[in-house]
């Protein structure tokens, strides 16, 4: 997207805004920074390609990774596109031209090309031009380089450059928006689980005391009506013997009074006739024993069969009370381990935030270093231009001013060797600078890695005591 008030910004419009289309994602590539062939320096850079849809405009922004300040724009549209037909000879339309300049940026990502950016000859520029480089596709060959394709470029300004670094800032607090977001849900999550757990602690405790109270009622019920039954059997029994004894009696005087009878036959004939009576009543009564005798027995055997269905209802709330208590135990083991877990994972946090830190401040340290050193380089650089403009003034004199030459020429060679080492140092920092981004960024990785991975299994856990729960 291009931003307000450049020379060629088309985003003023909101319509034009939301029209840019990225042909090629952003990537990073090394590119050549050289005043002439002979002494080039690559740089890490990162490049954006980006279109307008219902307009012939094309944009390339180079940046370079070390320092975004630094920012190289090549806008072509349809005039500059003309110019551009006229002045290197092509024969393409102008998606022809964009289909052809994402090739080469593939080739160049690839290897097969190279992007050199070097610096317009200022004689030659009109005052009208701020391109102020050339922006070159250029193929390494053994003999000659062959450039298939150069394009004018400029540096951008100050105002340009604070958009793009604003809107990569708008776009990394919108991911770490969206990421506090996903831990407030999941803490959210995490407190649900645990007021749920803690109210199903309560009910298993409430459970529980009911159950001890309902044993406890049913076992005194239980008790009482055993103790019931004992008294009613010992009364049968007791009434059982009295009456057995007084059948004894009265047989025993039945035979008596039949020896007599059978001695005084004539005499006690009626008497022999009672008798008979009641021996009938004695037998129908005899009976009557028996018959309640059988019953009595019935209800002992009903009596038997309560009793053991009341003992295996009470295993059966045995065995359920051992199933409650350990599905507790394990439940209160998992919220054991995740309040662990949660605690290890806030101190690792807290550690990796201090270490991002403190690579963050040495990384700023070094840029600041690296701005310094280049400072000295311009600087050391129009010096030796302007060295070099007094010794072609002087080559008609040369005779006469050899010892003025010569001390010019030691001078020189120091401030090369002063260049060279700089240059040295300063290739040394852009190659540590790199290292440490990359190896943070993996760092980054690694600790996004293994925190979505912790984060898994304690939901895992967490889930698994509702699953228990469903098949209890």
């Amino acid at each position: 997207m291009w931003p307000p008030g450049s020379e060629d910004s088309y985003s003023a419009n909101v319509d034009y805004g939301k029209s840019v289309v990225n042909i090629l994602p952003s990537v990073e590539m090394l590119v050549s920074f050289n005043g002439d062939m002979t002494r080039s320096s690559k740089r890490s850079c990162l490049l954006y390609a980006e279109r307008m849809d219902f307009k012939e405009l094309l944009q390339l922004r180079l940046t370079e990774k070390s320092d975004q300040r630094r920012m190289y724009i090549t806008t072509v549209d349809s005039a500059s596109f003309q110019d551009l037909k006229q002045d290197q000879s092509l024969n393409v339309s102008f998606s022809g031209f964009i289909d052809n300049v994402v090739r080469m940026l593939k080739d160049c990502q690839s290897g097969k090309l190279e992007l050199h950016l070097t610096a317009r000859d200022q004689n030659l520029s009109s005052g009208r031009e701020v391109h102020d480089y050339y922006l070159q596709f250029v193929e390494i060959r053994s003999f000659k380089n062959l450039v298939h394709l150069s394009l004018p470029c400029r540096s951008a300004p100050l105002n340009t450059v604070l958009f793009y670094i604003n809107s990569m800032l708008d776009a990394s607090h919108k991911k770490q928006y969206i990421l506090e977001q996903s831990m407030q849900q999941m803490q959210a999550e995490i407190n649900a689980q645990r007021v749920q757990t803690e109210r199903l602690s309560t009910e298993n405790k409430n459970l529980r005391e009911a159950l001890t109270e309902n044993t406890r009622i049913l076992e005194e019920k239980h008790a009482a009506e055993v103790h019931q039954y004992q008294e009613k059997l010992a009364k049968i029994n007791e009434q059982r013997s009295n009456e057995l004894e007084r059948n004894r009696r009265a047989i025993s005087g039945f035979q008596a009074q039949l020896d007599k009878a059978s001695l005084e036959k004539a005499e006690l004939k009626s008497a022999q006739e009672q008798a008979e009576k009641r021996c009938q009543t004695l037998s129908e009564e005899l009976s009557c024993c028996k018959a309640r005798v059988c019953t009595l027995k019935e209800q002992n055997d009903k009596l038997h069969g309560d009793v053991a269905n009341v003992r295996k209802q009470e295993r059966k709330l045995e065995y359920k009370i051992e199933d409650l208590k350990q599905h507790t135990a394990e439940l209160q083991e998992h919220i054991q381990k995740g309040n662990k877990e949660k605690a290890n994972i806030a101190a690792e946090l807290e550690a990796e935030k201090k270490i991002l830190h403190t690579k963050r401040q040495a990384l700023e340290m070094a840029s600041e270093e690296i701005s310094k050193a280049n400072q000295i380089i311009v600087k050391q650089s129009q010096e030796l231009l302007n060295h070099k403009k007094t010794i072609a003034w002087r080559t008609e004199v040369a005779l006469q001013q050899e010892k003025a030459v010569q001390a010019k020429e030691s001078l020189l060679s120091l401030r090369e060797n002063e260049l060279r080492e700089a240059r040295i140092t300063i290739e040394k920092l852009r190659e540590e600078i790199p290292q440490q981004l990359q190896s943070m960024r993996k760092f980054a990785q690694g600790l996004e890695q293994k925190y979505s991975k912790q984060i898994l299994i304690l939901k895992e856990r967490l889930a698994i005591p509702t699953g228990k729960e469903n098949r209890r």
